[in-house]
């Protein structure tokens, strides 16, 4: 049996043709051309970035250091002032008052603004210089603790750096206390929060212990010094 195609098919099959050619065309471009965006980075030597605060990022600080590599803040500890005791005595840090308007949890923080990139380490250690001293008097066996140690980005970027989270210092000797990938960025090592302050009898992250007869009546004072350095 033939197959009969009318006219009005045949019709219908051509215009469905045309269509089809006609948007293939118009889909294909009729010419092109590429453009770039730049953008540069430098070593910052000049911004001096403001301390941030561990507990309240948003509030103002007090400036930082100058440099592309630099140690921002480091707390002082106060343990207070005590009647002499015939026991071994263990006592504990204030929060740090000076920073900012509300205690904070004492801490260290810095800032790697040298743009040398991931596998450039950094690394801060602390050192007790010598041992707590009343003038001459030294007093023996007394020991520094640290713990609760937390690091945290301190400008909000997603990397976080390495803290020791607890150590006790022998005097003389370096102590590790935070290390970092060479990322750019403001970074800090924070012990606990001022919450857990509860007093220089009572409790919290940083602690004196003072062996029974070491003290002598008046005022001790050890150095911490804190260093920050390309990590080997």
């Amino acid at each position: 049996m033939k197959k009969v195609l009318t006219r009005s098919t045949q019709s219908l099959i051509i215009l469905a043709a045309s269509f089809l050619a006609t948007a293939s065309v118009s889909a294909a471009p009729i010419t092109q051309a590429d453009s770039t965006g730049t953008v540069a980075f430098t070593e910052s030597q000049t911004d001096i970035p403001d301390v941030i605060n561990p507990e309240v990022p948003e509030e103002d600080g007090p400036n930082g250091t100058p440099g592309a590599f630099a140690i921002d803040y480091a707390s002082n500890f106060d343990f207070g002032s005590h009647a002499l005791s015939p026991k071994q005595q263990t006592y504990y840090a204030k929060a740090d008052t000076t920073a900012f308007t509300k205690p904070v949890a004492p801490f260290i923080e810095i800032h790697d603004l040298r743009g040398l990139g991931v596998g450039n380490n950094t690394q801060l250690t602390v050192k007790q210089l010598e041992q707590f001293k009343n003038g001459q008097h030294k007093l023996t066996g007394a020991a520094l603790t640290f713990s609760m140690g937390r690091g945290l980005n301190a400008a909000g970027g997603t990397y976080t750096p390495s803290s020791v989270p607890s150590f006790t210092l022998i005097p003389g000797q370096a102590q590790k206390v935070m290390q970092t990938n060479g990322t750019v960025g403001q970074f800090l090592t924070s012990y606990g929060q001022a919450a857990d302050y509860k007093g220089t009898t009572v409790g919290g992250p940083i602690s004196l212990s003072v062996p029974s007869g070491s003290a002598n009546k008046g005022n001790y004072t050890a150095t911490l010094q804190w260093d920050l350095a390309t990590a080997p």
